[in-house]
């Protein structure tokens, strides 16, 4: 081995070393945070406990709406089927401020522009805390039971 050959070794080892550790740290710190992401995970939304016995509980910041019928809680999506701009709870239903369109307490469609009714979310009871999985459509209720 010549001398030139054992500087160039004596360089890049190291340096390729280096390089593989920032390229495994940054695949790590991707693929833990792709989990957060991902369609499948689930957000915590509230207590149960803070829950009414019956009504609707709107949780705009995480684009959610909590309704109560006795012991069964569902989850509405709040992004309207128009565009997705967000709805608001209303005395009657919902209501969307960008286009008008106007649904019932249980996210069925009174008038347009929107098409279709409200999504429904999936939804668990965990350790007195209700979860949604904000990611994923349903076209019918999926109702737990608090207990």
């Amino acid at each position: 081995m010549t001398r030139r050959q054992w500087l160039f070794r004596a360089i890049s080892m190291p340096a390729l070393a280096v390089a593989g550790a920032a390229l495994g740290g940054i695949f790590a710190q991707v693929w833990l945070a792709a989990g957060r992401f991902s369609s499948r995970h689930w957000s915590d939304v509230t207590a149960v406990d803070s829950l009414p016995e019956e009504g609707t509980s709107a949780f705009p910041g995480q684009r959610v709406a909590l309704l109560c019928r006795g012991e069964d809680i569902g989850a509405l999506s709040l992004e309207c089927p128009h565009l997705g701009c967000l709805v608001n709870a209303v005395d009657q239903g919902f209501f969307c401020p960008c286009h008008g369109s106007e649904f019932a307490s249980s996210g069925k469609v009174l008038s347009g522009p929107a098409s279709r009714d409200l999504d429904w979310l999936p939804v668990r009871i965990q350790n007195g805390r209700v979860w949604i999985q904000g990611s994923t459509r349903l076209d019918s209720p999926l109702w737990v039971k608090r207990g």
